[in-house]
């Protein structure tokens, strides 16, 4: 069961990609300028993909959404989703530490002042998700 869920999973990311291409080859075939304008086209159609897609495979394989579900509940995968997420923030942190750093020694103040306010920005997210967390448990 858990295999036809990662095959699903898979499915589902080739899907969102083609979606994705799909929406920007849609944009240039109408003869637009290529401008972020392409972008968001693109990510409104993989939005869309993905949306149809996902209600397609509720409809048509209930029992696996059902085994989703309750394997999203497991202790084990919970920890492992957790410990993946905490891993992931402080890569994330030292990359925007090291951006900060080098436009500092660059002289590029602005991108400086905008790190350092998205710095502050994720810090305060994760403090107030630490702080509801403790107080839900």
């Amino acid at each position: 069961m858990e295999d036809k869920i990662r095959q699903q999973k898979i499915k589902a990311f080739i899907m969102g990609g083609v979606a994705y291409l799909l929406g920007t080859i849609l944009y240039d075939a109408l003869g637009y300028k290529k401008s972020y304008s392409r972008e968001i086209f693109g990510l409104i159609f993989l939005v869309i993909g993905r949306s149809l897609y996902d209600l397609y495979q509720y409809k048509k394989y209930p029992k696996i959404k059902e085994k989703e579900k309750q394997l999203e509940k497991d202790e084990r995968l919970v920890f492992i989703r957790d410990r993946a997420a905490y891993i992931t923030n402080n890569i994330v942190f030292a990359a925007l530490i090291i951006i900060w750093f080098v436009s500092i020694v660059k002289g590029n103040g602005e991108l400086s002042d905008y790190v350092s306010c998205f710095i502050a920005f994720i810090f305060v997210v994760m403090e107030l998700v630490k702080y509801y967390l403790s107080k839900r448990i």
